[in-house]
């Protein structure tokens, strides 16, 4: 039986995360040593956009910071590393590490920030969805992972969190280009359980302190939820993290992989929960994404597209789009255009991943749910 912790960290004070970090971490540093002596280890934070700490779509430099001096305390080399969306590249990742804080938090906590971008391609033999995976060099040949999701809701997958966090281990606008090779919810997930299960991250640590509900992961609405959860099993801790939200974990798409991939049950009972009890801890009234809900997301791949796309948010700028062209170079299927200054979609080309809601930095993006979705998801 996996082992979830539930730590309360009410708000990111320094102290408030290393006193939760080090109470999560006690019932897992007892066996053999989750980072030795001499790794290079990277901490894969979710780094989605280039926005501040207090917009709740990163993962918070306190909680990076936190986790940097454990492994630093282990003798072990910390190194801050994702692959947002968009160009993969020095100049990207040097903004991003300073507007989201981690530039700060390597200073302060005494980590390195990758800076590699060189990429290479590791075969995946166990895979079922992809037998091959890109990668940033950096992560794919560290000698340890950890991974430092954020709790948010997610356009296409519903949530994302442990699982979905290691999607960043593949290279900025390479990312648009498995979208459109698995273009299904289900397909996508598939591809996640691999890059999960190929990887393997040694520790998960959650920031739940504020999390993201609604149209997330990027433009949703910031949620204080107060706790940070930590597991060596990630699809274990995003069973927990769903059912404290409300969700059920087994109508989440990538966890739903996970159990026809004979990974996880997917069932809340199955793991030992540790620390804070379910109950006291449970958010009620979360909102979930309005891009469709699971009625949607359960159409099979054979069902014709125009009732699967009449049942699934539509994508389109609305009046605060600047016309930047963001969306345009990572739409997988090239269905947007900028035409009188103002990003339009071709809903025909579509394939609902939602990658240019969540890569908007107006947050420009509305997601317009057809008439026969807002009455099934009433059901």
């Amino acid at each position: 039986m996996s082992r979830v912790y539930v730590a309360r960290c009410p708000d990111y004070e320094p102290q408030h995360v290393e006193s939760a970090l080090q109470e999560s971490l006690q019932p897992f540093v007892g066996g053999p040593p989750l980072v030795q002596a001499g790794q290079r280890v990277i901490l894969k934070a979710n780094l989605l956009q280039g926005k501040p700490p207090e917009a709740g779509v990163t993962t918070h430099p306190a909680v990076v910071a936190a986790v940097a001096r454990w492994v630093r305390h282990a003798g072990a080399t910390p190194i801050i590393a994702d692959s947002p969306g968009g160009p993969f590249n020095v100049r990207t990742l040097q903004h991003i590490y300073d507007v989201t804080g981690m530039s700060a938090a390597a200073e302060a906590a005494g980590a390195e920030l990758n800076y590699d971008v060189s990429t290479v391609q590791v075969p995946c033999p166990e895979g079922r969805a992809s037998k091959t995976l890109d990668a940033a060099r950096a992560i794919a040949e560290a000698d340890a992972i950890i991974s430092l999701p954020k709790l948010k809701t997610h356009g296409l997958t519903q949530f994302t969190g442990a699982t979905k966090n290691l999607f960043g281990t593949v290279p900025g606008l390479t990312k648009g280009v498995y979208h459109a090779r698995f273009p299904t919810v289900d397909r996508f997930s598939a591809m996640l359980i691999d890059i999960l299960s190929h990887y393997r991250p040694v520790l998960t640590v959650m920031d739940a302190v504020v999390g993201m509900e609604g149209d997330g992961p990027s433009a949703g609405d910031l949620r204080k939820i107060g706790l940070l959860l930590t597991s060596p099993d990630a699809i274990a801790l995003d069973v927990v993290a769903t059912s404290i939200v409300g969700m059920q974990p087994r109508n989440v798409p990538p966890i739903t992989a996970a159990v026809r991939r004979g990974l996880s049950t997917g069932r809340l009972e199955d793991v030992e929960v540790l620390g804070a009890s379910l109950d006291s801890v449970r958010v009620a009234g979360f909102k979930r994404p309005s891009t469709g809900g699971s009625h949607a997301r359960m159409v099979p791949e054979w069902v014709p597209h125009w009732i699967t796309d009449s049942l699934l948010a539509s994508p389109q700028a609305g009046p605060k789009c600047i016309a930047c062209g963001i969306c345009a170079m990572n739409c997988p299927v090239q269905a947007i255009t900028i035409v009188d200054r103002r990003a339009r979609t071709d809903l025909k080309r579509c394939i609902r991943c939602y990658c240019c809601h969540e890569l908007c930095p107006e947050d420009a993006v509305e997601l317009h749910q057809p008439l026969l979705a807002r009455l099934v998801n009433r059901v």
